[in-house]
């Protein structure tokens, strides 16, 4: 792995590939390798891009606050001085932000990838939201990160340590518990960003599980979007995690013709 862009407010890191640019958005209490099962497929087409969001990762709280819109700012910041178009594949939260970039700033990105993205399921699940900011011992831990997948066995003791020890961090669990508020209400928030985007031609693909019970599928609200959609079986919240192959397969197939189709 590359060091990460020099003089950024968030840094952005290469992970390499080649073709179009790629960023891949975590989700919340995540960070960037929740990617690390599509990273290699998704370098066989695009130069793969990834960062750690405020509070979460190797970063910071936000200096600004835990807003979706201050995260936005902060990689409009960092996009912009790339000086090129960017495919942004986000999930949950980092879908939400992937949708207020397209929508604000449509020069920066020549492309959606969508998994389970915050805003435009039914609801996040505020009982996850402000449980997670909490967390304070491993079993405890472990039964919520459990609740993300269709398969509990796939979230282990190491995946909920590495969460507690990141949530002991300064300033991480108020960070956290803020930027649960945010999430809390993301559907009526990002609304105008989501209008914005289905009427656009901006190239977009939407993938979620049938199973997810943390922000489950709101399909009407999904048709209103004008993407393709493809939902999977016997999958939960962590689509990119439980079926990597398949949804690594579909993002590029979906989105490298998209993006090669406008130019980008």
């Amino acid at each position: 792995m590359t060091n990460a862009t020099a003089n950024l407010p968030l840094p952005v890191f290469r992970l390499g590939g080649s073709g179009p640019n790629l960023l891949l958005l975590h989700g919340f209490g995540a960070d960037r390798m929740s990617w690390i099962a599509n990273q290699d497929a998704l370098m066989q087409s695009f130069a793969v891009f990834s960062c750690d969001l405020p509070a979460h990762g190797g970063q910071p709280p936000g200096r600004n606050g835990m807003k979706i819109s201050e995260m936005a700012d902060e990689l409009i910041d960092a996009l912009a001085r790339q000086n090129d178009r960017f495919v942004v594949v986000g999930h949950s939260l980092g879908g939400a932000i992937a949708i207020e970039l397209a929508a604000r700033r449509p020069d920066l990105v020549a492309g959606l990838g969508l998994i389970a993205p915050a805003g435009l399921g039914k609801e996040v699940g505020r009982e996850f939201l402000s449980e997670l900011p909490e967390l304070s011992e491993l079993g405890s831990a472990l039964a919520l990160l459990q609740r993300l997948v269709s398969r509990p066995r796939l979230i282990t003791p190491p995946i909920a340590q590495r969460l507690l020890d990141h949530l002991e961090r300064p300033g991480i669990r108020a960070a956290l518990r803020a930027l649960a508020s945010e999430l809390s209400h993301v559907e009526t928030s990002i609304e105008p960003h989501v209008a914005s985007i289905a009427a656009s031609r901006v190239p977009r693909i939407v993938i979620w599980g049938e199973e997810d019970t943390i922000n489950p599928i709101d399909r009407p609200r999904l048709s209103r979007f004008n993407a393709q959609v493809l939902t999977l079986p016997d999958t939960g919240h962590l689509p990119h995690v439980e079926a990597s192959r398949a949804v690594s397969r579909h993002l590029c197939e979906f989105l490298k013709s998209a993006v090669l189709e406008l130019g980008g």
